[in-house]
């Protein structure tokens, strides 16, 4: 191939991704409006703030950080839609993904354990449900367990991307030092 079938192959990729990534961001952005709508819904009647008890601060938290990771994921996809896709700028927005993983998972596991042992709520949207310790291995997509009913697939999902990220702008910086060597 020749340098301008390259150019041109380039640029079509590049378009490809900045409209894939406006349609993935117009998403998130509409999972970040439903999302704060339904806990304004769910948390604005105080209800499920009574049936929570002690583990309503941590369960509301971990709502705002869903919030806020669906506001990072939209903001992700509008740097790649831009065209920013190994920029310094991405990769922090990656990192901070993988943190709000971490910290959810942190949160999760402080209202379970503040759940304990678990009520007869009734049926309710937002009823945390803790399983009692099974001595069998689960595992799912983001979801695992070693016997002990924490799932860590949230934690292990939260250090990856965070991992993703650290690698990505290594790589990033070594090439910049690479284009500036002559």
């Amino acid at each position: 191939m020749n340098p301008i079938e390259n150019s041109l192959n380039a640029a079509t990729r590049l378009r490809r991704i900045k409209i894939t990534s406006r349609i993935a961001r117009h998403v998130f952005l509409a999972f970040f409006v439903f999302a704060i709508g339904l806990d304004v819904f769910f948390l604005g009647s105080g209800r499920i703030l009574k049936v929570l008890g002690k583990a309503a601060p941590y369960v509301i938290g971990s709502q705002l950080l869903l919030i806020v990771w669906y506001w990072e994921l939209a903001r992700l996809f509008r740097f790649y839609e831009r065209g920013a896709i190994f920029a310094s700028k991405t990769i922090h927005c990656i990192k901070v993904l993988g943190v709000l993983c971490v910290l959810n998972w942190i949160l999760y596991g402080i209202a379970c354990a503040l759940s304990w042992p678990p009520k007869a709520y009734g049926p309710s949207f937002f009823e945390i449900k803790t399983i009692s310790s099974a001595h069998i291995f689960h595992m799912g997509f983001f979801s695992f367990d070693f016997g002990t009913g924490i799932d860590f697939g949230t934690l292990a999902a939260g250090i990856a991307i965070v991992l993703i990220a650290w690698i990505m702008d290594e790589g990033r910086k070594i090439q910049e030092e690479q284009e500036l060597t002559v």
